[in-house]
């Protein structure tokens, strides 16, 4: 599994629990929200790091 997907799990699941921890405490999602976006987009963006390096290969030559 890679970095990115790690980060991104982990990152998600905090979210989660502070999502969960917000009921009582309502300003806790303000940070829960940005969490799971946060590590939503590094499991989606996790391929886009191999094409940039490749295309920065190939210009470099």
């Amino acid at each position: 599994m890679r970095n990115q997907v790690k980060w991104g799990i982990a990152l998600i699941a905090a979210g989660c629990i502070l999502s969960i921890a917000g009921i009582g405490i309502p300003f806790l999602f303000l940070y829960a929200v940005p969490l799971i976006l946060i590590g939503a987009a590094l499991i989606i963006y996790r391929a886009r790091e191999d094409s940039i390096e490749e295309v920065y290969a190939v210009n470099e030559q």
